[in-house]
């Protein structure tokens, strides 16, 4: 509990963007990611650019190319660069509305009322509740969908099953993203 109310507060006086890091952004984004990047809110992007920076730790200390022989060096690099894509963009699906203050809303309900929350949270509604709780359980899978909707497949495929359990059926080193992007993304 206390570290999902440190959690809220470092989502309420989350920092904007350095201009090193829009640069860092723009350079690693096309437009169209772009758009999608700076609609959400400064919570989450800060909290991507911090999973970011966790996951290419974990990346730079476990992916070994030994574990992959048939890689070429431009294959790893091209690697790194869908995890940096991947961890910039995992959460584009919760939108501008989805703050610190309805995720708060979303967790609550969700620890004190699982099954509830779950059910009530299962289809999209203007209504505040509903429609929070849905971005909060199915963010991957909307992310997913406007990713495909601007051609970036693979980052679509590793995006939507980001919370979700398992790895999906995906080239093995897409699901070593995967699994560097879930561990990031719950470390942070």
């Amino acid at each position: 509990m206390l570290y999902r109310v440190k959690q809220f507060f470092r989502g309420i006086f989350a920092s904007g963007l350095s201009a090193d890091e829009v640069d860092f952004v723009k350079a690693n984004l096309t437009e169209a990611a772009q758009e999608l990047f700076f609609q959400m809110n400064r919570a989450d992007i800060r909290h991507t650019m911090n999973v970011l920076k966790t996951a290419q730790e974990i990346f730079d200390g476990s992916f070994r190319e030994q574990d992959f022989p048939y890689l070429y060096k431009q294959d790893a690099g091209e690697l790194r660069r869908l995890l940096v894509r991947c961890c910039l963009l995992h959460d584009v699906g919760r939108g501008r509305c989805m703050g610190p203050v309805r995720k708060a809303l979303a967790v609550l309900l969700d620890m004190l009322f699982p099954v509830w929350s779950r059910r009530y949270g299962r289809c999209d509604s203007r209504s505040l509740v509903r429609g929070t709780l849905y971005r909060y359980y199915h963010h991957g899978e909307l992310g997913g969908e406007l990713l495909r909707g601007i051609g970036m497949n693979a980052e679509a495929a590793i995006i939507s099953l980001h919370h979700k359990k398992g790895l999906g059926s995906m080239l093995p080193e897409n699901r070593r993203i995967l699994a560097i992007l879930k561990k990031a993304d719950s470390l942070n």
